[in-house]
């Protein structure tokens, strides 16, 4: 009977406690949707795993993902019925949506959590409530360049780039951070869709490139990468945090091998807590194997866990977290925020002036059909003085 009488309380209890909304929207289908899917995933696996656990301060967050299908328009759409229904918070997805949306999100005060590691979505202006989970693109790119030019000193670069503010995000950046690094970016390429980059490669190899850095997500590269062995090209690649993982590895099979890669996240095989409890999670949903191996499944946790930190710190603190209100106190939260959820190389922290939640990466190689760390977890100093002056 005891027994009995607790699961009712608990049972009770949940049904009682104050429902609160968070919507991510983002491409389910659609360009870049091979990111997004399993981004979506992780979200919905993490709020699902903080309510169970009792990781949200007695609320209870209700997540809901929107297939926005990498159109600004639906994205804002998605965001001004959230903003009405009341949500204190809003995960976001592309460059080009965070970036259109921030007046907005400036006007209404409300707490952004974007995909996009676009360095322009946390610059003046309209920048107070925009909040980066990891390193930025430029940041990614720098990082390579850095790598690369201790490689190959004076080494000749190529840029292959998304058509989009996404893929166009690094390249001023990793232009002055080239010239200080003495190596040189022969051409910045976009990267349109189709299914052979022969011509471009060949461009490439009579230009004297000898690495190619992506800023891109894993489909195309892997399309040019397998292009590249194809055709015998010495030519070897390296690619930001959509572009590489285990996506392009599953994708690009034995053409990726020797591939540098930048992320702050851990690899699915690696004996870490973090990943361990990836997999624990998508083992508990029952989530396929090509999510789990997905690098976007815990970038998805990852934006989720702050979110919902921001919330229950506001809630415990007394202080209501929807409308106006609820706005202003999560958006407070998240100026001293400092936690490690356990899902990236680094904590997670935030403060006025500092809007990059974990600010570590780590290059890795994929070598022998998986990613391999070849660096411990660093900032770029090169990617402060370039962007920022300092």
């Amino acid at each position: 009977m005891k027994r009995i009488a607790t699961l009712l309380a608990m049972v009770l209890g949940l049904a009682l406690a104050q429902e609160v909304h968070l919507m991510w929207s983002g491409a389910i289908t659609g360009p870049t949707s091979d990111a997004g899917k399993y981004y979506a995933q992780g979200v919905e696996d993490y709020c699902r795993y903080a309510n169970a656990e009792g990781l949200t301060g007695g609320l209870k967050i209700v997540c809901e993902t929107r297939d926005d299908q990498y159109n600004n328009a639906n994205t804002q759409r998605n965001f001004e019925e959230a903003l009405e229904r009341g949500d204190p918070a809003f995960l976001g997805y592309s460059t080009g949506g965070t970036l259109q949306l921030k007046p907005l999100i400036q006007e209404v005060g409300m707490t952004f959590i974007p995909a996009s590691y676009h360095i322009g979505n946390i610059d003046p202006p309209n920048n107070d409530y925009v909040f980066l989970p990891i390193a930025s693109y430029s940041e990614q790119v720098i990082a390579l360049l850095e790598y690369i030019a201790k490689e190959k000193p004076g080494a000749k670069v190529a840029l292959a780039v998304h058509p989009s503010p996404f893929g166009r995000a690094p390249v001023p950046d990793a232009k002055k951070a080239a010239a200080q690094l003495g190596i040189k970016i022969v051409e910045v390429q976009e990267m349109t869709k189709g299914l052979d980059y022969t011509a471009t490669l060949k461009r490439f190899a009579n230009e004297g490139v000898e690495y190619i850095v992506y800023q891109n997500v894993a489909g195309p590269v892997a399309t040019m990468v397998k292009d590249a062995k194809r055709l015998g090209l010495n030519i070897k690649h390296a690619g930001a945090h959509y572009a590489g993982g285990p996506d392009l590895l599953r994708l690009a099979g034995d053409a990726a091998e020797g591939f540098i890669w930048v992320t702050s996240y851990y690899m699915p095989d690696e004996d870490v807590p973090a990943a361990a409890f990836v997999r624990k999670l998508g083992k508990m949903y029952q989530r396929p194997a090509d999510t789990l191996e997905s690098v976007h499944y815990p970038s998805g946790m990852l934006a989720a866990a702050i979110a919902i930190e921001a919330i229950k710190r506001a809630h415990k603190a007394g202080k209501p977290v929807t409308g106006d209100a609820g706005r202003a106190a999560v958006y407070q939260q998240m100026l001293g925020l400092d936690f490690d959820p356990g899902l990236a190389v680094g904590p997670v922290t935030y403060s006025k002036t500092d809007h990059v939640g974990v600010d570590k990466l780590r290059v890795l190689k994929a070598q022998g059909g998986k990613f391999v760390p070849v660096s411990e977890p660093f900032q770029s100093k090169l990617f402060r003085k370039v962007h920022y002056g300092k």
